[in-house]
């Protein structure tokens, strides 16, 4: 499932740098271990530095453009979900053309069988 969080960063411009805040809502059924990926495909051609800072129900997820995915345990619940985006743009940035509804950040579930992560991130 897609965070639906929208943000528009506006015009670009080389050497920019800032940070955007949004909210959405998750529902999460029953629980179990959840995988949250940015999709950062061609990023790093726009940006220097790009962090994605969610919080979910309290728990803290960093995502970069080094560390793109991160697993949290999550209790069935609706949670709201804070999103930060931290950027720098390239000096010579080049993108993707075309970016407009496409997501930016997945959660899915991880099956059972697949065992419990390694890569588990929870905040304290």
């Amino acid at each position: 499932m897609a965070i639906p969080v929208y943000v528009n960063l506006g015009n670009l411009t080389p050497g920019m740098a800032g940070s955007i805040s949004a909210t959405a809502h998750l529902y999460v059924n029953s629980t179990g271990y959840f995988k949250v990926k940015l999709h950062d495909d061609g990023l790093d051609d726009v940006f220097s530095n790009l962090t994605v800072v969610l919080d979910i129900g309290g728990r803290s997820v960093t995502l970069n453009l080094k560390r793109d995915e991160a697993t949290v345990n999550l209790a069935p619940g609706n949670y709201t979900v804070t999103v930060t985006i931290y950027y720098v743009v390239n000096d010579n940035p080049h993108g993707p053309p075309y970016v407009v509804n496409k997501p930016l950040i997945t959660v899915t579930p991880i099956k059972e069988s697949e065992g419990p992560p390694s890569n588990q991130t929870e905040s304290e």
